[in-house]
């Protein structure tokens, strides 16, 4: 696949998925770090220079924008478990929240129901959005 398809198809991804938009939305990562880690991970043999190129970025700031990606999802899981750990999140919203992780496992190995999966996750995400997250 051409560099400028692959970054097309990523862009299509964002654009066409609700519950990514909704999910994005809600996130630490911004449009063009969330890019930059899809274009990252769907592409084969991909380099820094290569990452650069297709972002029209310099080499240094396309790995930047991979790193700052990394850290603020490695970052946003310890907070959620220092959060259950602690007991600002309440054992409910715990459940709900490993209950998302499980099906989102699911939907990516696309094990199972995957329109029931959806169903779930838009469920819980209601769910969710009510207890004020």
């Amino acid at each position: 696949m051409e560099p400028k398809d692959e970054v097309n198809k990523v862009e299509e991804w964002i654009e066409e998925n609700p519950l990514a938009r909704v999910l994005l939305e809600k996130s630490g990562l911004d449009k063009g770090v969330l890019k930059t880690l899809l274009l990252y991970y769907w592409s084969e043999d991909v380099t820094f220079e290569g990452l650069a190129q297709r972002l029209d970025l310099k080499k240094p700031g396309a790995w930047k924008r991979w790193r700052k990606g990394l850290d603020t999802i490695i970052q946003s899981f310890y907070t959620i478990e220092l959060a259950v750990y602690s007991g600002i999140l309440d054992a409910e919203t715990a459940k709900l929240l490993a209950e998302d992780l499980q099906d989102y496992v699911e939907l990516t190995e696309e094990e199972g129901d995957l329109e029931a999966i959806r169903d779930r996750l838009e469920k819980r995400m209601v769910e969710l959005k009510g207890q004020g997250f």
